[in-house]
């Protein structure tokens, strides 16, 4: 009976040692995959910051782009009013040319009626 019982106990104490041996592999191999997913986390991490400093980038872009639109369309603005006023000025001059070609003819058919 009594060596029953030790093949019990040394049962039992395999068992509780292949437990720990098991348990151990297992978290070698945990602590690998672990390790792998920390490497992994990193290279993430890594483009993640990098994503971060492209986006702000092309956000100053957009700023810059955005301040250059409203510049164009101050200066295209300013440009029309420009545009508008040399109009109104060739007009006007038109008009005083047509009005002194009217005058010339005029004088002149007085001329030639004076030399009839």
């Amino acid at each position: 009976m009594r060596t029953a019982g030790l093949g019990k106990l040394r049962s039992s104490g395999v068992k509780r040692f292949e437990k720990k041996r098991t348990r151990i592999i297992a978290g070698k191999g945990s602590s690998k995959r672990n390790r792998n997913s920390v490497m992994e986390l990193k290279a993430r991490f890594g483009k993640i910051e990098e994503m971060k400093e492209r986006i702000e980038e092309l956000e100053m872009a957009l700023r810059n782009c955005e301040i250059r639109i409203e510049y164009l369309e101050a200066n295209e603005d300013r440009q029309n009013e420009q545009l508008h006023y040399f109009q109104n000025q060739v007009r006007n001059r038109d008009h005083i040319m047509g009005e002194a070609v009217v005058q010339i003819r005029e004088v002149a058919d007085h001329l030639q009626t004076l030399t009839m």
